[in-house]
């Protein structure tokens, strides 16, 4: 059991060297105890960029702007430009499906010409995210109702729930006053019986 307890002494120093706790950054920021050093303070945060830069040799832009489409335009718009997207996109999910199975027919039966329907597909995936692009603001506003909805709900129960638990506690208080008539009412029965026993005792006395 010794030997066990020295070699565990042993070892631990070397573990401790293998896996060192990471070091005090908040030191470098501090005096010491002593007061001999004062270190300046971490620097500010920088400030948030504002339109172009780069990012890992990439360059981009902190604008959201709607990417274009590229390639041919698959849905159609409304003569006021405005544009039925449940129904443009269940026509593109259509023509979708058929590309598709028909890329499978050709690469049965035309392996050469496959290139041309891989295009074709994607033109098709490509107006789909175009128009998913398009509806974004849509999918905002409705997340953004929908949260809305559901913290309105909550606090609504919330106060249902308060609601709830005051009308139970003013039923436990009225029980409470009744229990306490009806028992002050049974003691001053007691206190005019008992005073009536002993005038009926003195009287006779």
């Amino acid at each position: 059991m010794a030997a066990q307890q020295h070699s565990a002494a042993q070892q631990a120093p070397q573990q401790q060297q293998l896996y060192p706790p990471p070091p005090p950054f908040y030191r470098l920021y501090i005096a010491d105890a002593d007061g001999s050093a004062e270190r300046p303070l971490p620097p500010l945060p920088p400030p948030p960029l504002t339109g172009n830069y780069q990012q890992f040799g990439i360059a981009d832009s902190t604008e959201v702007v709607l990417p274009p489409l590229t390639g041919r335009q698959l849905f159609q718009a409304k003569p006021d430009g405005s544009i039925d997207y449940k129904q443009q996109l269940l026509a593109l999910h259509r023509e979708l499906a058929a590309n598709l199975l028909e890329l499978l027919s050709v690469l049965v039966d035309k392996p050469s010409m496959w290139a041309r329907q891989v295009e074709n597909t994607s033109a098709v995936l490509r107006n789909m995210q175009h128009l998913c692009n398009l509806i974004r603001p849509v999918q905002a506003r409705q997340t953004l109702v929908h949260t809305l909805a559901a913290e309105l709900q909550e606090r609504r129960q919330a106060v249902q729930e308060l609601r709830d638990k005051v009308a139970q506690a003013d039923t436990a208080l009225a029980a409470s006053a009744v229990e306490l008539a009806t028992a002050a009412a049974a003691l001053r029965q007691a206190a005019d019986e008992a005073a009536g026993v002993d005038l009926a005792a003195n009287g006779a006395g």
